[in-house]
């Protein structure tokens, strides 16, 4: 039974840090394939489907199949799921973002965003190309727009793997521990499985950083830092080390047995088997799995009553109701959260997922165990647990409210957020981009290679600051007289830009206001959370507690964590100001929010 625990504790691990690393990597993934945030969504859900399709079934079929094995057939799948997502890192060659070719002069030194040369404009696929190869540059492979599918397929196999690893796990504990034993070994082996998510954001918060094609491209040679919308990490690598923690998850269960000596009977059976004073008959110790099986037939028949029975107990269908609502709000949440604070606050992806691993998270489990705590020292009974669930989500709901003060000004971008100030835009509305002072300058329109000009106002490329002149390569390359920047106020001449989006200050120093009550909410709606789960428990007959946490979970996962992804994702679709562009033309992710419909 150690064994088993010690095994069960990990691969709860194990299921923790791999779905975690993948949250954290939506938006990698989403600008990698070039996909909107509603795909991103429907390859989050892929993953629920997955764990539905088999859920029922598992759970059924429980205590009829060798439980350890169909476990470590589960961590296999899963394992398995990790390194199919991995393959489009394969097939899909380098990642080549979008920027802009400058034309260069007789001086090597000096290169020209704006050339009225109409060659000018094709995206760079490398900064070591040569022109001739440039000539060529066609479209990526048509099949290459697919191969997210494979992440999509990966994430509904590590779905099905997962399904089985609690059920079946927790129903062998309480089969062959002791009674007063079981609570504890399933509280043990789930707090256990709480460092999995923790570590799996740090993971993602290492691969964000680093570039997506590590090991084979020039780190010097790229233009854009982490904080960069067109930033990708190096995504795959932890999908690498996420299975291969799966897989030596499933590796113990393999050698461990049908079913085990209830703990503490070893002593019975030796009493029973002493010959009693010459009566040869010996009490058989009871014969359990034929009692399972029979009480199987037993709860076909029962089905329908019993969901009657549940659904007609006003107390859990308020609380099934309650999971929905809350499944909905906190899926959306942590999906999209990172990507939130990248808009909001000038945060590179990196350092958001880092701080949700290693304050968000930690702070949620305090609260979790904090109100179990409560429980037990107040002893506390249903109507209170209610009042004080009740009292938790009100303080919650309205501490929510200050997040509407976390405000942060639109990034100024010229010709989409701001006007080229004081410069008159062209008539017609397919150029609002363009101005007279970048009219002859031939910029293509669906272009983004951000530069800031010294006016705090952001271009979106080079060419749109109408910048003649520049200097140095990479990251510090700097443009000077930029016609669009000059009109502004400034000297004729002193006028330049550097690449990269411009900070934006009120932001920066918003931001840790915005962690703390980000705390103070996880941390209130935690601790409701452990009586709200209690108060399920001692609302319906104990015959039926497990069926309620089987019909309370599918509820919240069909209802909640299914759609929630997908229609968070279109919503914040809907706020995007600028769509990249695809190789072959189409649109990629989004570029540019506006922050306040966002928020």
């Amino acid at each position: 039974l150690q064994i088993f625990l010690g095994a069960l504790a990990f691969s709860f691990f194990a299921k923790g840090f791999s779905g975690s690393y993948m949250k954290s990597m939506s938006s990698q993934i989403e600008r990698r394939f070039e996909i909107s945030s509603s795909i991103v969504g429907i390859i989050d859900g892929s993953f629920e489907i997955g764990n539905l399709m088999v859920m029922v079934l598992v759970s059924y079929l429980g205590p009829r199949v060798h439980r350890p094995k169909v476990i470590a057939v589960g961590c296999l799948i899963m394992s398995l799921g990790a390194f199919l997502s991995v393959m489009p890192q394969f097939l899909m060659g380098r990642y080549n973002y979008e920027r802009i070719t400058v034309t260069v002069d007789n001086s090597s030194t000096s290169v020209s965003a704006c050339s009225p040369a109409s060659s000018e404009g094709h995206p760079v696929t490398d900064a070591t190309e040569t022109p001739s190869a440039l000539k060529n540059f066609g479209c990526e492979k048509t099949t290459n727009s697919y191969l997210w599918l494979f992440v999509l397929m990966g994430n509904l196999l590590r779905g099905i793997g997962e399904a089985p690893v609690m059920p079946l796990g927790v129903s062998y504990i309480d089969d062959f521990s002791k009674e007063e034993n079981s609570a504890f070994y399933i509280g043990l082996v789930r707090s256990s499985g709480m460092f999995g998510p923790t570590l799996g954001f740090l993971l993602g918060s290492f691969c964000a950083s680093l570039w997506v094609d590590i090991g084979i491209v020039d780190i010097n040679a790229i233009s854009i830092n982490p904080k960069d919308t067109r930033w990708v990490g190096a995504w795959w690598l932890g999908l690498l080390i996420c299975g291969a923690v799966n897989f030596i998850a499933s590796l113990p269960f393999w050698f461990l047995p049908y079913s085990l000596p209830k703990e503490g009977e070893n002593e019975n059976l030796k009493i029973i088997h002493l010959p009693v004073q010459g009566d040869h008959c010996k009490i058989e110790p009871p014969a359990q799995p034929q009692l399972k099986v029979y009480s199987i037939y037993l709860s076909i028949a029962d089905f329908f009553p019993a969901l009657k029975k549940l659904f007609g107990n006003p107390v859990f269908l308020v609380y099934t109701f309650l999971t929905i609502l809350q499944y909905n709000s906190l899926v959306g949440l942590i999906t999209y959260e990172t990507k939130f604070m990248e808009q909001q606050f000038n945060v590179s992806v990196a350092r958001a997922i880092f701080l949700i691993g290693v304050i968000l998270l930690p702070i949620t489990i305090l609260g979790m165990f904090l109100g179990g705590f409560l429980i037990k020292k107040f002893k506390l009974h249903i109507t209170e647990m209610a009042k004080f669930a009740c009292i938790t989500f009100i303080v919650a709901y309205l501490l929510n409210l200050l997040y509407f003060t976390c405000s942060c000004e639109v990034l100024k971008v010229a010709g989409l957020t701001a006007s080229y100030s004081g410069l008159k835009h062209l008539s017609s509305p397919k150029t609002s981009f363009m101005a007279s002072c970048n009219a002859d300058c031939g910029c293509e329109l669906d272009q983004w290679d951000p530069v800031c000009g010294d006016n705090g106002i952001t271009y979106m490329t080079a060419c749109f600051a109408g910048c003649k002149s520049s200097t140095g390569m990479g990251k510090n390359m700097v443009f000077y007289n930029c016609s669009c920047v000059e009109g502004q106020g400034h000297g004729l001449g002193n006028s330049s830009a550097v690449l990269g989006q411009c900070q934006r200050e009120s932001c920066t120093k918003a931001f840790p206001y915005f962690l703390a009550l980000q705390t103070a909410c996880a941390f209130i709606l935690a601790l409701g959370g452990t009586p709200t789960y209690m108060i399920m428990f001692r609302s319906v007959s104990p015959d039926l507690k497990s069926f309620a946490v089987g019909i309370e979970t599918l509820g919240g996962r069909v209802l909640g964590g299914l759609p929630a992804p997908i229609y968070f994702g279109a919503l914040i679709d809907e706020t995007c100001l600028k769509w990249g562009t695809k190789n072959c033309g189409g649109s990629g992710s989004c570029r540019v929010y506006d922050t306040k419909a966002f928020r």
